[in-house]
């Protein structure tokens, strides 16, 4: 009788373990953008950025991206979030959102300021899209032009 009510206690284990991990894509496959990428590099008018330090990575899930700035050196981070959709070559990245602590576009619903991206609704080309590289193309004027290449962690 013991074993039959362990044996009951690992499987209902198992089952509930199952259910959590297979809810990680919340809302449906997002294809080639979901997970966690690196922003390893961004280049402005074909000029590396020096002043960047590979300290920003890109979530996507569901139509969340969440924009996450790790601190190495206190072992801290903040958060940046905003929404996106993909269409015809091209990603629109939303920063203009805000709740009762936030003001529309501003604390965690900017982007970091290192991105050289706006608090506002941008659209990036799509230059490559794969399973383990982005690269994306912003133009916030005439005569500028940044380049980010982002790459798949984990």
């Amino acid at each position: 009788m013991k074993y039959t009510s362990y044996l009951k206690s690992i499987i209902a284990a198992i089952i509930v373990g199952l259910l959590s991990v297979s809810c990680t894509q919340n809302n449906g496959d997002i294809g080639e953008w979901f997970g966690e990428w690196k922003l390893c590099s961004i280049e402005i008018n074909n000029e590396l950025d020096r002043d960047y330090n590979n300290d920003v990575l890109w979530k996507f899930q569901n139509n969340i991206i969440e924009m996450v700035v790790v601190n190495s050196v206190g072992h801290s981070h903040s958060e940046h979030y905003g929404t996106w959709i993909s269409d015809a070559g091209m990603i629109t990245l939303n920063f203009t959102h805000s709740d009762d602590l936030n003001t529309a576009g501003n604390g965690k619903y900017s982007p970091p300021q290192q991105t050289h991206l706006p608090a506002a609704i941008i659209d990036l080309k799509i230059l490559k899209l794969s399973s383990s590289e982005i690269i994306l193309q912003y133009e916030p004027s005439a005569d500028c032009n940044i380049i980010y290449t982002l790459r798949k962690r984990g």
